[in-house]
């Protein structure tokens, strides 16, 4: 499966749209000509969102919101060996290259439907991400504004990461001023300076947090600041 580079990232701050009694209407529109496929796992303020043996829903949209719904995702329960999590499939349709899909959930347990803090741009005949490495889907709260972390090209891997996850800034131009990590509700949990990397401007983070507490598994965003510009990164830390 091939991955594109258009892909485009935003960050909305967690919103409940509607409360309902039972699951949302939404109706994929009809008389379109092309369409996209996207395999995605959706996390909840850091829990999996899955849809087996209830009423959830995934569904994507087009420019003009829920009266513009393109798929209705398709769960697709764990199938060990083969990929051991579960994950939304979504047929998305359209008419024109280059929109920008949104995507929303309703959550049974609450009754209500949330934005997703990613987007894509719809290109006909595109698959992003597999079923062993799915698109991630988040929904959350996070009060900073998302770039390209890769503009400033640095990595951070494994991503999502169980025990260790290193930041390598070696290919970064600007010098770092503050690594600082927060969570889903944009509280600060760690915060790094250019003097805790190693010569070699790499740095090994275990998840623990300015109080030497492990923290919980769940999405973070790790922000870089240098002299001229800030950037945002997210990451996903694993049972």
């Amino acid at each position: 499966m091939k991955r594109k580079s258009f892909i485009l990232l935003s960050i909305f701050v967690l919103s409940v749209t509607t409360l309902f009694s039972s699951p949302p209407d939404w109706v994929p529109i009809s008389g379109t000509q092309y369409s996209m496929i996207l395999m995605a796992r959706i996390t909840y303020n850091g829990s999996y969102f899955e849809g087996e043996a209830n009423q959830n829903v995934a569904a994507a949209f087009g420019p003009n919101g829920e009266s513009d719904c393109r798929s209705l995702a398709l769960w697709q329960p764990p199938n060990p060996p083969h990929w051991m999590n579960g994950y939304w499939y979504f047929t998305i349709v359209g008419n024109d290259n280059g929109e920008t899909i949104s995507f929303k959930i309703y959550n049974e347990d609450t009754d209500s439907i949330y934005n997703c803090l990613e987007t894509i741009t719809f290109e006909n005949d595109t698959t992003i991400g597999d079923p062993f490495d799915p698109y991630w889907l988040s929904v959350g709260q996070i009060s900073v504004n998302y770039l390209n972390i890769r503009i400033l090209g640095v990595s951070a891997y494994p991503n999502p990461f169980r025990h260790t996850i290193t930041f390598d800034l070696s290919q970064m131009q600007e010098r770092l001023l503050n690594l600082s990590i927060y969570d889903i509700k944009g509280r600060l949990i760690r915060k790094f300076t250019n003097n805790d990397f190693n010569d070699l401007s790499i740095l090994n983070w275990t998840g623990f947090d300015s109080k030497g507490k492990s923290i919980s598994p769940g999405i973070y965003f790790y922000k870089i600041e240098t002299s001229k510009i800030n950037s945002i990164g997210k990451i996903i830390y694993l049972q």
